[in-house]
C-alpha cells in the first residue's frame, strides 16, 4: 500500500505544488502541462529505481506470507 501511496504522490504533486502557488499568489498563467508531466514522470522515475533497488529479496526465491495458527501469527521465511 506505502508503494502505491508513494507512485501517486511522485505524480500529483508537482501539479498540486503548482495549483497552491497559483492560489496563494493570485496569478493567472498557463497551465505548463508537458514541463509539470516532465517533473512527474521524474519523480516516478526516481521512486521506481527506489523500490528496484531497495528490495532484498533474491531471484528465485519465494515468498511465504505470515499465517494465523491457533490464535498465533506465525512469521513468514524465506525459501529457496
Amino acid at each position: 500500500m506505502l508503494k502505491k501511496i508513494l507512485i501517486l504522490i511522485s505524480i500529483l504533486t508537482p501539479f498540486i505544488i503548482f495549483y497552491f502557488s497559483n492560489l496563494i499568489l493570485k496569478k493567472k498563467s498557463k497551465y505548463p502541462v508537458i514541463k509539470l508531466s516532465l517533473i512527474s514522470i521524474f519523480l516516478l522515475l526516481c521512486v521506481l529505481l527506489y523500490f528496484r533497488f531497495s528490495d532484498d529479496t533474491k531471484p528465485g526465491e519465494k515468498y511465504d506470507p505470515p499465517k494465523l495458527k491457533n490464535g498465533q501469527i506465525i512469521k513468514p521465511y524465506k525459501k529457496n
